[in-house]
């Protein structure tokens, strides 16, 4: 499917470069890039829900990045 977006020049640029340095098509990375966003939006959500489920009212905003940081530390 055809999607056209309009990006700042200097975002293109950068996805063009990160791409070319993959040596994938900027459309290849743009799918993963957005692929990647929807899985981790539909992760937040379903975590947000287990908290509430649990009893929890608020959760800070910093849980995402920490749960994030923590995922990321343990790829390595």
């Amino acid at each position: 499917m055809r999607i056209t977006a309009h990006i700042p020049d200097s975002l293109a640029k950068e996805t063009k470069k990160v791409a070319s340095n993959d040596q994938i098509s900027v459309s290849a990375m743009i799918a993963k890039a957005l692929e990647y966003y929807i899985e981790n939006k539909k992760r937040r959500i379903l975590g947000q829900k287990v908290v509430e489920m649990a009893g929890k009212v608020f959760v800070s905003d910093d849980v995402y990045s920490e749960l994030e940081r923590g995922r990321l530390d343990n790829r390595s």
